[in-house]
């Protein structure tokens, strides 16, 4: 039998090719397939990431003591060190004063008898210089590790300028004259010095 379409060409069903029914349902399967697997993948990275940074975490929570006891220990060093360097500016600028005193008192001139000194110490303030310093203006420009005021009553200006003139001379001590006065009650002066007293002993 021979069929004969005679409806219009624009109202003819077209027969369209099998493959293209096949396209048409896994081409969007592919592509449902692909974000599903990028998606899994991605959760899959995510989850690992997580749980590495809590491993990671982990990790320091165990190691907090140590780094705990780890700062302690360097405080304590950084203390230490700060202890050291400050007993090192002591031991270096250390001044033995009763040697300064002694070679002080050894450039005292004699006493007039057994009882009555020809010149005393009412005060005796001292300082350590250190490190050393010097002034031109001050002990002939020479460096100073020790400065001393002292202030007493003296016999008398000869006196007190033979040990005015004892320190001049001195090896180790440097003078500066304050001033000097006649007590109205008695017959002593009184006076004030200051005494430089030489790094290591060298002017």
């Amino acid at each position: 039998m021979i069929n004969i379409n005679l409806l219009p060409k624009a109202l003819k069903r077209i027969r369209e090719p099998g493959y293209w029914r096949v396209l048409a349902v896994a081409f969007p399967l592919l592509v449902g397939g692909v974000i599903g697997g990028i998606t899994y993948l991605t959760n899959q990275t995510i989850i690992n990431l997580e749980r590495d940074v809590q491993v990671r975490e982990d990790q320091l929570a165990l190691l907090q003591p140590f780094l705990a006891e780890q700062r302690d220990l360097q405080q304590r060093q950084q203390a230490l060190r700060q202890l050291i360097s400050i007993a090192e500016e002591v031991r270096r600028g250390r001044v033995v004063w009763t040697a300064e005193i002694a070679g002080l008192l050894e450039l005292l001139p004699p006493r007039i008898d057994a009882d009555t000194p020809s010149i005393d110490f009412r005060s005796l303030n001292m300082r350590s210089v250190y490190p050393p310093t010097s002034d031109p203006n001050r002990f002939e420009g020479a460096a100073i590790m020790t400065e001393m005021s002292i202030g007493g009553t003296v016999d008398g200006p000869a006196t007190l300028a033979r040990f005015v003139r004892s320190l001049e001379n001195a090896r180790d001590f440097g003078v500066l004259f304050q001033n000097a006065s006649r007590n109205a009650d008695t017959d002593l002066f009184t006076y004030s010095l200051t005494v430089g007293g030489f790094s290591g002993g060298l002017r």
